[in-house]
């Protein structure tokens, strides 16, 4: 959004100043002098304007280069602010909800049940299809379709690869529907013995984030993730928060010289200077 600053000799355009904590900072000014009295100027001559010309870009590119360096120390303090925005991702990521190897019931659903822990999880589910009997004028059961399907039980929102599973298989027999869907519980029964099974290798992103293992995992072939590095360590470069930045102190200096009243007998070339 353009934002537009009225002064007395120039208008100061602003395209959208924006700061994004950690991760964007849009900094885009214009100006513009329209309506300007330059008829002081005129009378110094062509020689003394482009030396003041001169003098004026040079107090341009003083400008720049100091808010180039605070675009250069932002991108160090918004590096730091990342990397404990991460930080703060992984310790947000809740505890994952299982029901502790225990077959239960779905949402109240007697033909549907589900088992699941740390990593696994496990649901079933059997589906009567029924025909309009002519003769008792009641519904015939005439097959039974069954579901199942097996995935990682990820802490992470969005993510839970599915392992395995077949949707509606189709019995004409309830009998061998429970038998084959027993066989299907049978086979992956050794998946749901502990609470926090190691998690296979390629399932392995399914419990990090930004590259951290989540607590109380661990993953096969692997031993545990220890670190002894402290923040500042893994930070090294970046700018400590409570370190005062040099650069700011050239902001406020050149701040304070604005406001700083004249010295005695410079009020007259400033007025003269003023645009």
């Amino acid at each position: 959004m353009k934002r537009l600053e009225e002064n007395k000799d120039f208008r100061a355009y602003r395209y959208g100043d924006h700061l994004e904590p950690g991760y964007e900072l849009k900094i885009e000014h214009s100006i513009s002098c329209e309506d300007v009295d330059i008829s002081p100027f005129i009378m110094m001559g062509k020689e003394s304007l482009e030396a003041m010309r001169q003098g004026s870009i040079d107090g341009e590119q003083k400008a720049y280069e100091i808010v180039v360096a605070a675009a250069k120390q932002w991108e160090q303090q918004a590096a730091s602010t990342q990397m404990i925005d991460r930080a703060l991702e992984y310790l947000r990521t809740p505890e994952v909800e299982h029901t502790g190897n225990v077959w239960e019931k779905s949402d109240g659903c007697r033909d549907s049940e589900q088992i699941s822990n740390r990593v696994y999880k496990m649901s079933c589910s059997i589906k009567e299809n029924t025909k309009h009997g002519r003769e008792t004028d009641q519904r015939i059961p005439v097959a039974w379709h069954v579901t199942w399907d097996l995935y990682v039980n990820s802490p992470k929102q969005g993510y839970g690869e599915k392992i395995a599973g077949q949707n509606q298989k189709r019995y004409t027999d309830k009998a061998a529907a429970l038998k084959y869907l027993d066989g299907r519980k049978k086979a992956y029964a050794h998946l749901f013995t502990e609470i926090s099974p190691q998690i296979p290798k390629q399932y392995e992103r399914h419990f990090t984030v930004h590259g951290a293992l989540l607590p109380g995992y661990t993953v096969e072939g692997q031993e545990p993730v220890k670190t002894d590095r402290t923040a500042a360590e893994v930070s090294e470069g970046g700018i400590s928060m409570l370190e005062k930045p040099s650069v700011l102190g050239k902001l406020a200096a050149a701040k304070s010289q604005e406001k700083a009243p004249a010295a005695p007998g410079t009020a007259k070339k400033k007025e003269d200077m003023q645009i």
